[in-house]
């Protein structure tokens, strides 16, 4: 069964010693989604007073020497000639607290923005490298879940992910059922390794990923090695030999022949890549022990060392 985000929904207005009316909320921030006027510090003042919103329960009031800042900088929150990134970075340089700038965009604009909240990016399963990053990666992201579970906004989806995140801290019988919604819910749980997995095929080839997962998982590790080495047989015929890679069994030993005939390799490479295509076949093949990881760090040494300079340079090309 997947996961019902819209019930958890219900479930974060029960929260908490009293409800709020957060459609009165987002209404007193009209004139600030309108652009109308800019923000003070009454409006900073007013949404985290517990009277009127539950944030200040969970973020402090900004200190007086940054809400006087707000009168001097006269930060308008329409969506005149500004980007999401340019408001979320201008409010931050006046209010210093993240989370304050989170809450003020939550209620200005609902249908972009969230509150920020450090438990739900392990949740999301995600990280950046500055705050303006992770934070537009969150909103980003809860865009995608608010899609999926078909909620009215990012903020109803923020909404939902801490009731739920908080039932499975804190809710004792529930607390196992609600887990295993999250964890058995195949679109979560493709959305979060695609979070954790993406910066890593951004960031790192495909050699350097393998040897990233070596120690965790060298079946896997030696899976990416040799795809890689099966796309650089194909560089590698294309570029010397001026023809396709066959599909049929035994077309890479043969590749290789002619790669030394051709004095492309030596005798010792070709050995070497004889036994990159024994671990890559144990890493593949089910049927097959799973080659230890000092075997695949082989593969990989191998591959970086022989394959290499199969690649044409920019300058050749």
């Amino acid at each position: 069964m997947g996961l019902d985000l819209k019930a958890y929904l219900k479930r974060f207005h029960e929260m908490g010693e009293r409800r709020y009316d957060f459609s009165a909320i987002e209404k007193r921030f009209a004139h600030l989604r309108e652009g109308k006027k800019w923000l003070t510090a009454d409006d900073v003042l007013w949404v985290l007073h517990p009277d009127n919103a539950p944030f200040g329960n969970y973020w402090p009031v900004p200190s007086k020497k940054h809400l006087d800042q707000l009168s001097k900088k006269r930060l308008r929150l329409g969506w005149h000639s500004q980007s999401k990134k340019d408001m979320v970075e201008r409010l931050l340089s006046v209010l210093h607290n993240i989370g304050v700038t989170s809450i003020i965009l939550r209620c200005t604009h609902p249908d972009c923005f969230g509150v920020f909240s450090t438990p739900m990016l392990n949740v999301l399963q995600l990280s950046r490298n500055s705050t303006v990053e992770i934070y537009l990666a969150y909103c980003d992201e809860l865009s995608e879940w608010k899609s999926h579970f078909h909620l009215s906004s990012v903020a109803e989806a923020e909404m939902a992910i801490t009731a739920l995140e908080k039932i499975i801290k804190y809710g004792e019988k529930e607390s196992e059922a609600a887990q295993k919604n999250l964890q058995e819910d195949l679109w979560v749980q493709r959305r979060r390794a695609a979070n954790v997995v993406r910066p890593f095929l951004r960031d790192f080839g495909s050699l350097q990923l393998a040897r990233i997962l070596l120690d965790e998982h060298p079946r896997l590790a030696g899976m990416i090695a040799g795809a890689e080495y099966e796309r650089l047989l194909g560089v590698a015929s294309l570029r010397f030999l001026e023809r396709e890679l066959s599909s049929e069994d035994g077309a890479n030993a043969v590749l290789l022949g002619e790669l030394q005939f051709r004095g492309k390799i030596s005798k010792g490479e070709r050995v070497k890549l004889n036994e990159v295509w024994v671990i890559r076949n144990k890493a593949v093949h089910g049927r097959e022990l799973p080659p230890p990881a000092t075997a695949v760090n082989r593969m990989i040494d191998s591959i970086e060392k022989i394959c290499g300079s199969w690649e044409p340079s920019e300058t050749s090309r």
